[in-house]
């Protein structure tokens, strides 16, 4: 169990690394410094538990302007089964 323990320690202070110092980002990068990432419309991650699992969690990330389009496009599917609630074959 400590070897385990010690090899995942070692693995994350590996793939951390040190800082390193750069340049500041320019007009055409983000502030995140991948180009083309409209600042105007951040990304927003949100955990999610996995039904069935009291551990797993899904963890989704989508900018702004999909977490909006995504609650109206749910609010409409339960106004729509809401409706079609009463309507059905006789």
């Amino acid at each position: 169990m400590k070897k385990v323990l010690w090899l995942a320690l070692s693995a994350g202070l590996v793939i951390a690394g040190p800082a390193q110092g750069g340049e500041p980002p320019t007009n055409s990068q983000s502030v995140t410094g991948k180009p083309g990432i409209d600042q105007s419309d951040p990304v927003e991650c949100r955990k999610f538990q996995e039904i069935g699992s009291r551990l797993k969690i899904k963890r989704v990330c989508l900018t702004k302007s999909q977490w909006e389009a995504q609650a109206r496009d749910d609010r409409m599917n339960i106004e729509r089964s809401q409706v079609a609630r009463g309507i059905g074959p006789n």
